[in-house]
């Protein structure tokens, strides 16, 4: 019991987030069955949603998933990533990592959306700017960026390049059999964004300790 306790109150903030996410699976019914239509755009972001003010989707969409695997594979991940870097930075770092560059991934890609516009439907890609998605990636692979950041050196600067090489690599390999090359475009370039984003966020933690 006082181990359970200890934990507990060394990753709140992991524990807190794995909440969110059962319940708004059990909302949606999305912890085995693909999400619906309805559920994906009543709490799904898309980058047109930020010119429509519609800002309470950059919140909703990081706590529902699109379902079945991918529920539990958040799961997974949100326990190792989140979970280590607030088991080795405090709740503080780590939510605000989390959230913070959430938000900021967000807005990035909705402005690179809009402004590559044209490039976009010469590969097809049109409809990225209206296409929905969901799920707490970008938070969770911002956690992994500063896990990597906060290692020693040269660990943090190899464990970087290569993962930031992995994320690069995805974005431009083809979609899967039956996967939706919009969603693919939009998740693979969210996580691009997010994992140096959170990589970089280590310099605001470490940099008042430096002076």
């Amino acid at each position: 019991m006082n181990t359970l306790i200890k934990i507990t109150k060394r990753i709140p903030f992991t524990l807190l987030t794995l909440a969110g996410l059962v319940i708004a699976a059990l909302v949606t019914n999305t912890y085995f069955e693909r999400i619906t239509h309805t559920w994906l755009n009543r709490t799904g972001f898309s980058p047109n949603d930020l010119w429509y003010w519609r800002l309470e989707r950059m919140f909703t969409s990081a706590l529902v998933t699109v379902g079945g695997g991918a529920f539990w594979g958040a799961l997974l991940i949100v326990i190792v990533a989140v979970g280590l870097t607030e088991w080795m930075l405090g709740w503080k770092k780590t939510a605000s990592t989390f959230w913070g560059v959430h938000l900021l991934t967000l807005i990035l890609l909705s402005l690179i959306v809009s402004l590559a516009g044209h490039q976009l439907r010469n590969i097809g890609l049109e409809a990225a700017e209206v296409a929905r998605d969901v799920g707490p990636s970008a938070g969770y692979f911002a956690c992994l960026g500063l896990v990597s950041a906060s290692l020693k050196r040269p660990w943090q600067w190899v464990s970087g390049s290569i993962l930031l090489l992995i994320f690069a690599m995805t974005l431009f390999m083809p979609p899967a059999i039956g996967e939706n090359a919009r969603l693919k475009f939009s998740a693979d370039l969210a996580h691009l964004l997010a994992f140096p984003l959170g990589w970089l966020s280590n310099r605001l933690w470490t940099r008042p300790a430096q002076r």
